[in-house]
């Protein structure tokens, strides 16, 4: 079994349209400039429904994280342990994600962060992080 792939609708295909492309995008609202992350039709901050997607820098710090020792499914269970983290984007908003390519036991809040990506069933792109 492999790991899971997002349902994508509507909302949600320019993120990963984007994310085949190895870019990281979010919703901004040209309202009031606010990012708007998970997609969404309408801001969170102004409630404005003029929203753009925006590329971000891929540049991130650690906000907080968990350990998995446990595989919620059998297509994760030779990554465990793996950590599962809150991002903080150096533009601002924070994303949850996984981090991958470092000892869980080294893994601190705070530390710098860069994206990466991962090819999951027939090369399907998901955004990952790793330290910079």
């Amino acid at each position: 079994m492999s790991k899971l792939l997002p349902n994508i609708d509507d909302l949600t295909r320019p993120f990963w349209d984007a994310a085949q492309q190895r870019q990281l995008v979010m919703q901004r609202c040209s309202d009031c400039g606010a990012f708007v992350w998970h997609p969404q039709p309408w801001c969170r901050a102004c409630y404005g429904q003029d929203l753009s997607w925006q590329p971000m820098s891929g540049d991130a710090d650690l906000f907080t994280y968990s350990v998995v020792h446990y595989a919620p499914l059998p297509g994760y269970a030779q990554e465990v342990p793996y950590v599962l983290a809150t991002v903080r984007l150096t533009e601002g908003p924070q994303m949850m994600t996984n981090l991958v390519a470092c000892d869980w036991r080294q893994v601190r809040i705070g530390m710098s962060l860069r994206l990466c990506w991962e090819a999951r069933t027939d090369g399907f792109l998901v955004p990952q992080f790793m330290l910079r």
